[in-house]
């Protein structure tokens, strides 16, 4: 009994001290968005370490806007010069949206979900206030 007992002890320490934790694993959503020939028209990184998220275009767009899902009025909106841009996590919180790219030719519009800056994230523990994950 006495051998069977310290085991469990020794596993449950083993365990605890080479156990990771997924915390300082970064979150990385790609969002891709098809025209309607099959190509990728837009693609959106978002990487919970990063401070900003990341678009790119099939084509050069000219402004980009990012909409609330639930009502669809512009949130934040800024003009763009090219096939990439990023934008501030600062400028959003934490939330679902709408992001909307005018070039040329056509709008393109896709739905993605934005996670809070490490800058907001780290903060909001700090706090002690959950995130959601």
């Amino acid at each position: 009994m006495r051998k069977l007992f310290l085991t469990i002890i020794i596993s449950f320490i083993t365990i605890a001290t080479f156990a990771q934790t997924n915390s300082s694993i970064p979150k990385i959503l790609k969002y891709v968005t098809m025209a309607p020939d099959g190509t990728v028209a837009l693609t959106v990184f978002d990487n919970s370490n990063d401070e900003s998220i990341k678009l790119e275009a099939a084509n050069s767009f000219y402004k980009y806007q990012l909409l609330d899902s639930k009502t669809n009025e512009p949130i934040f909106s800024a003009k763009n010069n090219g096939k990439k841009c990023q934008i501030d996590k600062s400028k959003v919180i934490e939330g679902t949206y709408n992001i909307r790219l005018y070039t040329s030719n056509f709008v393109i519009t896709s739905k993605i979900k934005v996670s809070a800056s490490r800058r907001l994230a780290a903060s909001l523990r700090e706090d002690g206030v959950a995130m959601n994950e």
